[in-house]
């Protein structure tokens, strides 16, 4: 099995719990990892959106310096910038610190669930933006891993 991203919560293309938009209790799902190669240090989570209409890019969840081992990002993580593990949380495309999940304004959302498996850790504070951390991890990528999640309003 090679390096892959998952989620106890939707399957690859499913459909993503209600729970987890903005309208209900907006608690980030459950996120986990197989097999990251060998030489990982770090791993960084970017959760986006590509607005059909004018091709701007949202980003929902900005996680970096993961460490490889733990397998597991719980669901329902505080909004805070540093946990206890090391784990920064970056601010999203809304404003704030952690995931903040799909609205039921926009229909047919696709999010993807991009897992970057780094020979490094980035020198970057929490609460970096979504930028800065695209950027502080060009030429330390590994391996990417995808998971798309679909949500449409009820």
């Amino acid at each position: 099995m090679s390096f892959r991203v998952i989620s106890s919560a939707f399957k690859d293309n499913g459909f993503i719990p209600p729970w987890y938009s903005r309208s209900q209790d907006d608690s980030s799902p459950p996120i986990g990892w197989t097999k990251p190669p060998r030489r990982t240090v770090s791993l960084v989570l970017l959760v986006t959106c590509i607005d059909s209409d004018t091709g701007k890019v949202y980003c929902h969840w900005v996680m970096y310096n993961i460490p490889p081992k733990a397998n597991t990002i719980f669901g329902n993580q505080p909004r805070e910038s540093v946990s206890h593990d090391g784990t920064l949380q970056g601010i999203n495309s809304f404003g704030g610190i952690g995931w903040d999940g799909p609205a039921d304004d926009i229909s047919d959302q696709e999010l993807h669930f991009n897992l970057y498996a780094l020979s490094s850790k980035l020198e970057l504070p929490g609460g970096s933006s979504y930028h800065d951390v695209e950027d502080a991890m060009q030429g330390y990528i590994l391996e990417e891993a995808q998971l798309i999640g679909r949500y449409s309003p009820h």
